[in-house]
């Protein structure tokens, strides 16, 4: 994992203070595609929900398996950049529950910040790896994190979601007929309120300069977007 590690997010009531959040996102080469979550039924179990959607991601050591940054067969800008994909836009229907998949490629190092070890948001407050159910993972075991949370002084549905993503193994070997190891596999559920714009990121400084948090962390579209809820 191409990290930095010095910038630790501050817990205070119980609450994170975001770093990335504090830096000007400088804007990628092109605008990434939005990902619009797959509907997939109907649902009145839950007060307040009444649709089921899934989505589906993916993180990666480098930005080479996103397609939409290649140009004249290149793969964009910062190849070497660890990244999510298939795009970091998001959309999601309101009032429902919202199952996330992550396959997560890269590897991991000791996140400062222990309480982004910790699932925080989800539906039970657990997520699903490689078929274990499990409220976190240990601090020296995180890869990235998935981070959703309202922008400041923003008036709408809070939302705050954050779940720990597994490293894989330093020497892992490529899978068949991949570039990548076998990943770990990550599901959790939230549910959504009300229609808003949210940011999301991954909350472990796994870029450059800025004490781990420029280079991919600073950069609009490869470790952090927007979550639609519409």
């Amino acid at each position: 994992m191409n990290s930095t590690v010095g910038a630790i997010s501050t817990v205070a009531l119980g609450a994170v203070t975001l770093g990335a959040v504090a830096l000007v996102l400088h804007s990628a080469p092109t605008t990434p595609p939005t990902l619009v979550a797959t509907v997939t039924g109907a649902t009145s179990t839950t007060p307040g929900v009444t649709k089921t959607a899934t989505l589906d991601l993916s993180t990666y050591p480098d930005s080479g398996a996103i397609t939409w940054r290649r140009t004249n067969g290149g793969v964009g800008p910062h190849p070497d950049w660890v990244s999510y994909g298939p795009s970091t836009v998001l959309q999601v229907p309101a009032h429902t529950l919202v199952t996330v998949t992550i396959k997560q490629y890269d590897t991991a190092e000791t996140i400062p910040n222990p309480f982004l070890a910790a699932v925080h948001g989800t539906v039970g407050g657990t997520e699903t790896i490689d078929g274990k159910v499990v409220p976190g993972i240990e601090p020296d075991q995180v890869g990235h994190t998935f981070t959703i949370h309202n922008y400041p002084s923003v008036k709408q549905d809070p939302l705050f979601v954050s779940v720990p993503l597994p490293g894989v193994p330093d020497d892992a070997e490529p899978a068949d007929g991949s570039d990548y190891p076998t990943p770990h596999v990550v599901t959790f559920q939230f549910v959504t309120g009300s229609a808003g714009t949210y940011a999301w990121n991954c909350e472990f400084p796994c870029g450059e300069n800025y004490a781990g948090f420029g280079g991919p962390m600073s950069s609009y579209g490869y470790m952090d977007g927007t979550l639609k809820v519409v």
